[in-house]
C-alpha cells in the first residue's frame, strides 16, 4: 500500500498534489499548539526521540500535564522540579513557556515550547492560595476535576452528577484572579456547566470532544459549549472519544471539530492529542490488579483506576487508549490540516485551529 492509499484510510479521501504542497505549507507557516499533550522520556530518559517525532510533525508547543489522577501537592511540585530540569537539559530544542508571547518567541527562535496544566485541581487541597503557587511555578491551566469527585466537584465518572462546590467556585475565582485557565475536561455534566457559569475569564475545553457527536459521559454537552462559546472561550478536540469504534480516524474527529466550530465559531477551536506523558510502552504493560486498579509507571504515578477507561470507545486490553487512526504520534500531526482542507476550511481558520485561537485565549487570561 502506498503513502497516499494509506492516508485515504483515515482521511475523508485522498489530496490532490496541489493539495497535498498546500497542506505542509500551510502546517509549516501555522505556530502548531497542542493543547493538551506529552514529550514522554525515552528507555535512557532522554526525550530526543519525542522531540523528534514533534519536529516531524511540525508541532510548536505543548501543554504537558503535570499532575492527574492521583498526583497531591507534593507529588505534582516535584513533577515541576522534574519537567524544568529536563527543559533545561534540552534548551537547544525546548522551552518553558508561561504567556503567550513566549510561545510566539519559542517558534521564532526554532525550539518548541512547553507549558504546565493540570488535569485535576487535588493539587490544590481545599485551599484557593495554593492556585497562585503554583501559578507562580508556572502552572498555566487547570481542570477541575478528573473523572472523580474532588474538594471542588464531581468528575465525568460520578453516578450522581453534582456541580461545583462552594470551594470550587472560590477556587476558580482565584484562577480568575491570578490568571490561570479554567480548564472543564474530564468533569461530570454538572460541573462542566456550572462551573462555565461561575468562571468570569473564559474558560475552556483543553481536549474534550461533543456529546452530540458522540454522546459519552466525557464529552461536552452544546449547552454547555455555547455558554464558554459566549464568554470567548474555546474547545480542542481530540483523537479520543471519537465515537464507539475500536479504529477510529483523524476524518472522524475532525467531525468533532466542525461541530466545536459551529458553536464556537472560528475563533474558538483548537486541536489536541492527549498523548500519555510516559513511555510509549505504558499501556501495554499495564495491567489490572484485584483491587480495580490499572497499574501503570510514569512519572511518579503508580495506579489508576479502572472506571477511567469504562464505557462505550474504550478497551479493556492493551492498547488501553483506542488513539485515531492517522494520529497515533506526533508525525500524524499533519493529517488533521489535511483533514481539514479537504473539508474546505479556509487558511486563517485552519491557521487559527491549529493554535492561533488557543496562543489568542492565553494572551487574554494568562498574558
Amino acid at each position: 500500500m502506498t503513502q497516499t492509499q494509506l492516508e485515504h484510510t483515515y482521511l475523508s479521501r485522498e489530496l490532490s498534489r496541489e493539495e497535498e504542497h498546500h497542506a505542509k505549507e500551510l502546517h509549516a507557516r501555522a505556530t502548531v499548539v497542542d493543547t493538551c499533550g506529552a514529550i514522554p522520556p525515552g528507555g535512557d530518559g532522554s526525550l530526543d526521540e519525542s522531540i523528534a517525532l514533534l519536529r516531524r510533525g511540525g508541532v510548536d508547543c505543548v501543554g504537558m500535564t503535570l499532575s492527574a489522577e492521583e498526583h497531591d501537592q507534593r507529588a505534582a511540585m516535584d513533577q515541576i522540579t522534574f519537567w524544568n530540569r529536563n527543559i533545561r537539559k534540552h534548551s537547544a530544542d525546548l522551552v518553558k513557556v508561561t504567556c503567550a508571547d513566549d510561545i510566539r518567541q519559542a517558534k521564532d527562535d526554532g525550539r518548541i515550547g512547553v507549558y504546565y496544566l493540570f488535569q485535576n485541581a487535588k493539587p490544590f487541597g481545599d485551599d484557593p492560595g495554593n492556585v497562585e503557587l503554583f501559578k507562580d511555578m508556572g502552572i498555566v491551566s487547570s481542570a477541575i476535576t478528573y473523572n472523580k469527585r474532588n474538594f471542588l466537584g464531581d468528575g465525568c465518572a460520578e453516578p450522581e452528577n453534582a456541580g461545583i462546590s462552594s470551594i470550587g467556585r472560590e477556587m476558580i475565582a482565584e484562577m480568575n484572579r491570578v490568571g490561570m485557565l479554567v480548564d472543564l475536561s474530564h468533569g461530570g455534566k454538572r460541573t462542566q456547566l456550572t462551573a462555565a457559569q461561575a468562571s468570569t475569564a473564559p474558560p475552556y475545553f483543553s481536549h474534550n470532544n461533543c456529546y452530540s457527536v458522540f454522546g459519552n459521559r466525557r464529552n461536552a454537552k452544546d449547552e454547555t459549549m455555547q455558554i464558554v462559546a459566549d464568554k470567548g472561550g474555546m474547545m480542542s478536540t481530540m483523537p479520543l472519544e471519537i465515537n464507539d469504534d475500536y479504529q477510529p480516524t483523524v476524518a472522524k474527529m475532525v467531525d468533532h471539530l466542525l461541530h466545536a466550530l459551529g458553536v464556537f465559531g472560528p475563533t474558538g477551536v483548537g486541536v489536541c492529542t492527549d498523548f500519555p506523558k510516559g513511555r510509549r510502552s505504558v499501556y501495554e504493560t499495564a495491567y489490572i490488579d484485584d483491587s480495580g486498579y490499572l497499574n501503570i509507571q510514569y512519572d511518579g504515578t503508580l495506579y489508576v483506576k479502572r472506571m477511567k477507561w469504562e464505557g462505550p470507545g474504550c478497551l479493556q486490553s492493551p492498547p488501553w487508549y483506542p488513539y485515531a487512526e492517522g494520529i497515533k504520534t506526533y508525525q500524524g500531526f499533519p493529517n488533521i490540516t489535511r483533514e481539514l482542507i479537504i473539508r474546505d476550511l479556509d487558511d486563517s481558520t485552519i491557521e487559527a485551529a491549529l493554535g492561533g485561537n488557543f496562543i489568542d485565549l492565553m494572551s487574554r487570561v494568562v498574558g
